[in-house]
């Protein structure tokens, strides 16, 4: 019985895992020092083209100096849907 048990509680987080590991889509660029840098985050707000949408690579803030003191810009480009 306790066997039973613990495969449909393993069977159910299972389950639940797959929604939850789903990306968010933001409809506008989060603020500067929300994206950890080398994050990426999808934004829908209209500016790629029909069948493609925006992803925003977060960059570190120019501030504050990363890894041998560079700082880099956050990047911006158009993918394709999945």
């Amino acid at each position: 019985m306790t066997r039973c048990a613990a495969l449909g509680v393993a069977l159910s987080l299972a389950l639940l895992a797959g929604p939850a590991a789903a990306q968010q889509i933001y409809r506008r660029e989060p603020a500067k020092g929300l994206i950890l840098p080398g994050h990426k985050v999808l934004v829908d707000n209209g500016r790629c083209p029909r069948g493609q949408i925006l992803e925003v690579t977060g960059g570190t803030n120019p501030g504050l100096r990363g890894r041998h003191g560079q700082s880099t810009e956050r990047q911006r480009r158009c993918i394709q849907r999945f």
